[in-house]
Formats: C-alpha cells, sequence, structure tokens
C-alpha cells in the first residue's frame, strides 16, 4: 500500500500549477469504489493546504468508458468550481462532463490514473515544458490536411485533418470552462469521417492488451485481431464505435509507458489513435466509447513533412537550438562591450542576489533559475545556491555547464525510459565526468 505522502508532489503539481485552485474555491473530488483511496486522500489534502473548500464523493463504477453517469452524479458535477474527476472509467466524452463545463466548471479528468503518475510520471512534469512542446507541436501540424502515420510494428496508416479544431491538452486548466485529462500532455484532432485507410497496429492499449491489428477502411474499423475484449466491446456498442475518433501526439518528458493509457498516451515521441466517440473536438460521432490506441516508435508525415521520425521528434533539434540560442544571448550581455547594457545587466543581477543574502564574489553576478530542477544538479556547477525564496542561483562563469548537464539529464530520460531517476542520474554523472555534456 502506498502512503499518501508519496503522492503529494502529484497532487500539489495538479492543484496548484494545473488547476491553479485558490483559496476559497469550492472542489469536488469524485471518484469511485475501485480507485485506490490514496489519490484521492492525496489530492484532498494538497486542496486543503490551499485552503480550498473540499468535498469528496465516492460513487459506484461504471462499466465502461464514456458511459453517462447517474442524474445525481450529472448534477453535483455542475456545482463546484473545480472539479477533479478520479474515477476508473472515464468521463470525458460524456454529455454530463460537456455540461459542466458549459456551467463553468474546470474539470480535470483523470480517470483510471495510476499512483505511479503521481509519484514519478506524467503529474511529477514541469508544466511549463509541456506547454512548450505542445505549442510547438501545434504550430507545425494544426494548418495540415493529410497525415500518414507509419512504423516498425506494422502501422500504415493514412487520413485527412483539418475540419476538427486540433487541441493542445498541456495541463494549464485555470480559466472557466476548460478542462482536460491529468497528467496531460498531447496535441490533439479528430480526422474527417470517413477518410482514415489502412493498418494500424497498436503496440499498447492498457486492458485491451498490446500488439492489437486494426484494418481501417473508409474512417471504420472493420477488423479487429489480436484483442477479443476489443472487439466485443466494439461490437456491443456498434459501428460509432468502429470511427476513428482521434490522432494525438505525446509532449509529456515524465510520462512513461507503464499499460495505463492515461499515461501512456502522453509520452513524448508517441502517437496515439482512438476509437468511438470524437466530440471532443467538434465531431459528430457521440457514442458512449472512446479507447486510446499507443504507437510507440512513429513516424508522422503531415502534408508530405516528416514531424516525427521512429519516435524521435525531427522538430527538437530546432526548438533545443532556439532556446540554446536564447541563453546564449542572455548570457552574452555580460561580456558586452558596450559598458552601458553591461552595467544595466550587472546591477539588475545584483540587486536580484543582494535581495535574498547572497554577496558579491570574484567570479561574477549569479544568474537566477526560476524553475529550479533537484539540488542533485549542484554538484556540477561550484557557486550554486538556493536561498529560501524557492529560486536557484548559478555563477554566470558556470551557467552553461549547468545546463548542459540539465539537458543531458533530460535527454537520457527520453532515451531510456524504463530507467529510473537513480539510474538516470548516475548515468548523467558518469557522462558528464568524460565531457559528454561539455
Amino acid at each position: 500500500m502506498v502512503d499518501v505522502q508519496e503522492l503529494m508532489k502529484g497532487a500539489r503539481t495538479s492543484v496548484k500549477q494545473c488547476m491553479n485552485v485558490r483559496s476559497g474555491e469550492s472542489v469536488l473530488v469524485l471518484t469511485d469504489t475501485k480507485m485506490p483511496k490514496e489519490i484521492s486522500e492525496a489530492l484532498v489534502k494538497a486542496l486543503e493546504e490551499i485552503g480550498a473548500k473540499v468535498s469528496l464523493e465516492i460513487m459506484q463504477p461504471l462499466e465502461k468508458d464514456g458511459q453517462e453517469p447517474s442524474e445525481k452524479i450529472t448534477e453535483l458535477m455542475k456545482i463546484p468550481d473545480v472539479l477533479f474527476l478520479v474515477t476508473s472509467k472515464s468521463l470525458s466524452h460524456t454529455k454530463a462532463r460537456r455540461e459542466a463545463s458549459k456551467k463553468g466548471v474546470r474539470i480535470a479528468s483523470m480517470p483510471n490514473v495510476s499512483e505511479f503518475s503521481f509519484r514519478d510520471g506524467g503529474l511529477t512534469a514541469d508544466y511549463h515544458k509541456v506547454k512548450e512542446l505542445c505549442d510547438l507541436m501545434f504550430k507545425k501540424i494544426s494548418k495540415t490536411h493529410e497525415l500518414r502515420v507509419t512504423s516498425g510494428n506494422g502501422t500504415n496508416l493514412a487520413m485527412k485533418v483539418g475540419k476538427y479544431s486540433w487541441e493542445r491538452d498541456n495541463g494549464f486548466y485555470s480559466e472557466s470552462g476548460q478542462w482536460g485529462n491529468l497528467p496531460a500532455g498531447e496535441v490533439a484532432t479528430a480526422p474527417i469521417e470517413g477518410t482514415t485507410n489502412g493498418i494500424l497496429v497498436i503496440d499498447k492499449m492498457g486492458t485491451y492488451g498490446e500488439n492489437i491489428e486494426v484494418t481501417i477502411k473508409d474512417g471504420l474499423a472493420v477488423k479487429i485481431k489480436g484483442s477479443e475484449k476489443l472487439k466485443q466491446d466494439v461490437e456491443e456498442v456498434g459501428e460509432g464505435a468502429r470511427n476513428i475518433a482521434e490522432i494525438g501526439i505525446g509532449t509529456n518528458p515524465k510520462a512513461r509507458i507503464i499499460g495505463n493509457v492515461l499515461e501512456d498516451e502522453k509520452v513524448f515521441g508517441t502517437v496515439h489513435i482512438a476509437l468511438g466517440n470524437n466530440t471532443f473536438c467538434g465531431g459528430t460521432v457521440d457514442v458512449p466509447f472512446h479507447v486510446d490506441g499507443i504507437i510507440l516508435k512513429p513516424t508522422l508525415e503531415a502534408d508530405g513533412k516528416i514531424l516525427i521520425k521512429d519516435g524521435e521528434w525531427v522538430l527538437e533539434e530546432q526548438k533545443v537550438s532556439d532556446y540554446s540560442e536564447q541563453e546564449d544571448e542572455s548570457i552574452s550581455h555580460l561580456d558586452e562591450e558596450k559598458s552601458e547594457i553591461k552595467e544595466k545587466v550587472l546591477q539588475k543581477s545584483q540587486k536580484i542576489y543582494q535581495s535574498v543574502g547572497l554577496k558579491q564574489n570574484p567570479y561574477g553576478p549569479y544568474i537566477p533559475i526560476k524553475e529550479l530542477p533537484d539540488r542533485y544538479f549542484a554538484r556540477f556547477v561550484l557557486g550554486f545556491a538556493r536561498p529560501s525564496t524557492g529560486e536557484g542561483f548559478v555563477r554566470s562563469t558556470l551557467y552553461g555547464t549547468y545546463k548542459s548537464i540539465v539537458k543531458l539529464h533530460e535527454k537520457l530520460h527520453l532515451l531510456h525510459p524504463s530507467y529510473s531517476e537513480s539510474m538516470i542520474r548516475g548515468l548523467t554523472s558518469y557522462l558528464s565526468n568524460y565531457g559528454y555534456a561539455m
């Protein structure tokens, strides 16, 4: 049994950063008897810490994703300022959720969310970084018309898009009526009905299994091989469940493949294809069924241009380069020939570190780091300080070293998603000692 305290990092991220819950707001945590009670307890504790008015409602589990809840639950969902849906079956694609959103309720949908997501996975991400990745992919793909998805597992799909909006599920739901998954991290749309054709081979599909082959013709899954459970559920719902409902791209660097669709579909570098309900972005197929299948190492082409190659973002190099240029530019001011510019930067930096009790040193001013990672990185950068304000400071002469170590650490997480944090740290230390990241 997991300790509630182990889940608090993800709970606080969900409450503070993602939902921006404020003191005095009314919040309902809706769960069911199949979900671990420690998850809802952690959320309630995080909400109480900030002074929210919290209610906990435990309902009976639904039978399938997309099934409408009882009339009582439907009405309860419309009342609070903020709603956490911690249920074993998804309420994301229900009329009840849509009605609550229309009432202005901010909603975090967390169907079958895993304790891992709170402890080490997708809910421990820096959602500012998730948002940057969502925005980057959205910019490249939102105006395209034809997509092709292939992979070494046998997937070869073509589809048309553009009729429905591209949704950025970036984890920030701070405005009235906003909603999305937590953990978050995807850019998604619905293909135009009737336009998807080819073979889809699903690597992971939660409880439905692995290596599921789906033959798709004119937007419908006409044959399912490798999962009798999926085949049975689709036949039970009817033709609407055969609809190719969604194509999504994972953008969460902290998400890991754990056999839980909510986490799996957010993994950076993956693509997922869903069957069933596509109303989330304006589609016309409204059935009580929506399931996602994950492709682990896809190649994604948009209007003939490759955006992802074998699970690696082709855009990532451009993104890192862009950030590096920005960072280098900010540091270069310290060495500017123009004394006026140099003096202004030095004065600003000095004012910041003196305000928290740091003194001038012979190596130059400290550079503040707003998004401070773990103190683990201090070992690589002499002159590192962590004052009570929660910000970090690195000497300007060592800022480049610090950033290269952080980037190496993040890259290793992407290359080795199954490794634990301690293993990644050991590998980071080993490689940096040989100058790999310098």
